[in-house]
């Protein structure tokens, strides 16, 4: 059974596959503090000028990407100090 929001259904559409409940979930929360302090930054309140839920769906699949990139630097940096340890 899939008891997914609509707001995780969205934004799979817009990334082009499934997303794991847990890691929506934390992209969700990330997305929504990375909101609330661009809100606080500019004096606007949750949901004004449309900055509320409804943006959120454009904020978790970039919170989601900026992981993914995150992890493939993570990855490539441990790749170049294995291969410069295995020259030395």
């Amino acid at each position: 059974m899939d008891n997914k929001s609509a707001l995780q259904l969205e934004v799979e559409k817009e990334m082009g596959f499934e997303i794991d409940e847990d890691l929506f979930e934390y992209a969700k929360q990330y997305a929504r503090r990375k909101l609330e302090v661009a809100n606080k930054s500019v004096g606007r309140t949750w949901g004004e000028d449309g900055y509320g839920d409804e943006y959120l769906s454009l904020l978790i699949p970039d919170v989601i990407r900026e992981m993914a990139f995150s992890a493939y630097c993570d990855q490539r940096s441990a790749e170049n100090l294995a291969a410069r340890k295995a020259v030395s």
